[in-house]
């Protein structure tokens, strides 16, 4: 997809700590959607760049979300496909507590790679919700399952407040895509009206495709 874009885009695309080759601290046990989109934010201040738009999918939806509360200068355009925020999903409480006996189940019998491998296999109906769509292109990289466990309460435990989310300035679009799972276009559905003018859209086509949809179609 990067290829495809750079001729029309300055892109930018990184490796979140514990990803790809980016190499989490030694202590890296828990973080936050916040702390997520202040690395974020301050990769964008060492480039010298703003009023950027930033695309995220999934969790880094999320922390896309975040950046754009905590750094309105920076960010002008948020893109947020399939946002996993459940908490606005009612009939989603038992199927997160559900997944997380799963996941530590999981863990117990055969560490932390089986706890993440259930999580792709798309058993976890909420919070892996999808998941499967990704087997095949997932990081599987030495430290993955690791920042998998790390992050994985991040999202619940993010504070969807009504009042910063009333005061973003920027245009946000909150995509879904052909494949995507009936809860996660209700968490979609959930966030969309309370962020002012946001804009709400399934694209045509689905994955990397799907993005490029979404960005050509600024």
């Amino acid at each position: 997809m990067a290829g495809s874009l750079s001729e029309a885009f300055r892109l930018i695309t990184y490796d979140r700590r514990g990803w790809g080759r980016s190499t989490p601290l030694s202590d890296y046990n828990r973080t936050s959607i916040a702390e997520q989109a202040i690395e974020a934010g301050g990769l964008l201040r060492d480039l010298g760049v703003e009023g950027v738009t930033v695309l995220g999918v999934g969790f880094g939806a999320v922390v896309a979300l975040e950046l754009t509360l905590a750094e309105p200068g920076l960010v002008e355009q948020a893109i947020l496909v399939e946002p996993p925020l459940f908490g606005l999903v009612t009939a989603a409480t038992g199927g997160m507590s559900a997944d997380v006996g799963e996941i530590r189940d999981a863990a117990e019998a055969g560490g932390k790679d089986s706890a993440y491998e259930l999580f792709l296999s798309g058993q976890l109906h909420t919070l892996g919700s999808g998941a499967q769509r990704l087997d095949d292109r997932a990081d599987r990289g030495p430290v993955a399952s690791h920042s998998f466990l790390v992050e994985l309460p991040a999202v619940p435990a993010w504070p969807i407040d009504p009042h910063r989310l009333a005061e973003i300035e920027a245009d946000v679009v909150i995509a879904t895509m052909p494949s995507t799972p009936p809860l996660l276009i209700r968490a979609a559905e959930g966030i969309n009206p309370r962020i002012p003018g946001s804009n709400r859209v399934e694209t045509v086509r689905d994955g990397d495709e799907a993005l490029t949809e979404l960005l050509t179609g600024l």
